[in-house]
C-alpha cells in the first residue's frame, strides 16, 4: 500500500510516518514547502511532497499512484479565523483533489476529542457520546462556547464525511485523545495551570485521556491497512487510567525542579468559571470576553472528571497500545536526552 500522509512532519504525523513504515509500507509525505525534514530520520526511504493545501497547484500530483490518504493536518496556533481557513478550507480542497483524482478510494482522519460536546458527556466518554454543533440551538452556540481549535475540527470531520459519502471513499475517523510523548509532556492544559513551584490539579482522582505518540501513531497504522475499519469511527487512548494528581508529579519530578501540587476539587474550578460568567454579563453583555479557561464549556472539555474507553477499537480491530503506562513514561519522561 502507498499512503499520502498530511502534516507528516508535525508531532503525530513523523510517528504515523515511521508506523506505516515499519509495515511495509510506502509513504508520500505531504509537507510545506519550507519545511526542513532532514531531521526527522527518514533517511531516503519517504517521498517528500512539497505543497500548501489552500494555494499549490500542483496538488494534484500528489495522489499519483496512491491508495491511502491520512489526512493529520490540522492548525493549531494563530486566532480562529486563521484555524479555520487553515484546517477546514484546507481539508476542502484537499478533498477535491483527491476526487478529481478518482484513484484513491480510502482515508484516514484524524479526529480530536474536542470534537464531543463534554458538558453532555457523563460516565464513560466513548464513540457514543454527542458532539458538539448537534441541533440548530447547539451550533449556533458552538461558536461561543468553545475554542477555535474545537470549531475548525468539528466542521473538518463534517465536510469529510460529507464528501466520503458522495464520492463513496471507505472513511475511518480515528479520535486521539491527549497525545503525549517526547517532545510534549507538559500537560498542564489538561491539569491546571501551573506557576513557579505550584501546580493546581483540577480533581485530585480525575482520570487524564492520554494517548501517547506512539500508540497513537500505530493505531492509525492499523486501520489504514485493515478494510475493517472502512466506514468507522474510533476513539484512542492509552486506557492507563492515568490521574491528574499522578501525572503532574510524574513530570514535575522529571524536570527536577521543586514542586508544590495544589488540589482544586473540579466542582469549584467550575462554580468559578460560572461566577465569571455572570459578572461578566452584568458587566459588559454579550459584548464581554472571558479568557478560554473560564468558559464553562471549556472549561469543562478540559477538566471534566470522566472515564475514557479504547474497547471499540480494541474489539473491532484487535489493537492493543504497544506501550503501557511505564514504558510510555520511560520513554517519554525518563529519557529526556532522547530525541523526540
Amino acid at each position: 500500500m502507498k499512503a499520502l500522509v498530511t502534516g507528516a512532519n508535525g508531532f503525530l504525523g513523523r510517528h504515523v510516518v515511521q508506523a506505516l513504515l515499519r509495515r511495509g509500507h510506502a509513504v508520500r509525505a505531504l509537507v510545506r514547502p519550507a519545511t526542513d525534514v532532514s531531521r526527522l530520520g527518514w533517511n531516503g526511504r519517504v517521498e517528500v511532497f512539497r505543497a500548501d493545501l489552500r494555494a499549490s497547484a500542483n496538488l494534484h500530483e500528489a495522489f499519483d499512484g496512491v491508495d491511502m490518504l491520512v489526512h493529520l493536518a490540522a492548525s493549531v496556533a494563530g486566532d480562529e479565523d486563521t484555524q479555520f481557513a487553515s484546517t477546514v478550507v484546507g481539508t476542502e480542497r484537499l478533498l477535491e483533489v483527491m476526487a478529481r483524482s478518482g484513484a484513491t478510494k480510502r482515508l484516514v482522519l484524524a479526529g480530536s476529542f474536542s470534537v464531543y460536546d463534554w458538558t453532555r458527556c457523563h460516565g464513560t466518554m466513548d464513540e457514543t457520546c454527542p458532539l458538539e454543533g448537534e441541533g440548530a440551538s447547539d451550533a449556533r452556540g458552538m461558536y461561543t462556547r468553545r475554542d477555535g481549535y474545537a470549531v475548525a475540527k468539528v466542521w473538518q470531520e463534517r465536510v469529510t464525511r460529507r464528501a466520503a459519502a458522495r464520492h463513496g471513499w471507505g472513511l475511518t475517523v480515528l479520535r486521539p485523545g491527549m497525545l503525549w510523548g517526547r517532545g510534549n509532556a507538559d500537560l498542564t492544559s489538561v491539569i491546571g495551570p501551573a506557576a513557579g513551584p505550584l501546580q493546581i490539579v483540577y480533581g485530585i482522582g480525575r482520570r487524564l485521556p492520554l494517548s501517547h505518540v506512539e500508540n497513537c501513531a500505530d493505531a492509525f497504522a492499523v486501520a489504514a491497512e485493515d478494510p475493517r475499519a472502512a466506514g468507522r469511527t474510533f476513539n484512542v487512548v492509552d486506557g492507563h487510567d492515568v490521574t491528574a494528581w499522578r501525572y503532574a508529579g510524574l513530570y514535575r519530578r522529571s524536570t527536577g525542579r521543586r514542586s508544590v501540587r495544589l488540589p482544586v476539587p473540579h466542582f469549584v474550578g467550575l462554580a468559578v468559571t460560572h461566577a465569571a460568567t455572570a459578572v461578566s454579563r452584568l458587566l459588559f453583555g454579550a459584548s464581554g470576553k472571558l479568557p478560554g479557561v473560564l468558559v464553562p464549556a471549556r472549561f469543562q472539555a478540559r477538566f471534566k472528571p470522566l472515564r475514557f474507553s479504547n474497547s471499540l477499537i480494541r474489539r473491532e480491530l484487535g489493537w492493543q497500545p504497544p506501550l503501557n503506562f511505564a514504558a510510555a513514561r520511560a520513554r517519554t519522561l525518563d529519557s529526556p536526552s532522547l530525541p523526540a
